[in-house]
């Protein structure tokens, strides 16, 4: 797991072909703000969350966020131990995101 700030996710996630982004956060708070072309995995349900991830291939560039970055850099350590060479967290998690840009499009 990398963690990056605001800018180097940005950054990052824009240097790839098809990087995937991952929200780990509830439907809620999904629906209330997430970042385009995010998928939904809530980290708070296991079984939900080992569903999403299982079909995305260990080659695969993920870039996990949250709301404040805990959950997220969980997931990442989860995504680790299953053997996903590139996982990314957003330090700050949305509200750090939020602050910088308007992602509601």
């Amino acid at each position: 797991m990398i963690n990056l700030d605001c800018e180097d996710w940005v950054r990052k996630t824009g240097s790839y072909q098809k990087p995937i982004i991952l929200d780990v956060r509830t439907v809620e708070e999904y629906e209330e703000i997430s970042v385009p072309n995010a998928v939904l995995a809530n980290i708070l349900e296991p079984n939900e969350f080992m569903n999403v991830v299982e079909k995305f291939s260990k080659k695969s560039k993920i870039f996990v966020y949250c709301r404040s970055g805990v959950r997220s850099q969980k997931a990442c350590n989860i995504l680790d131990q299953l053997g996903f060479k590139e996982t990314y967290n957003l330090n700050g998690g949305i509200l750090e995101w939020e602050k910088r840009k308007n992602f509601n499009q």
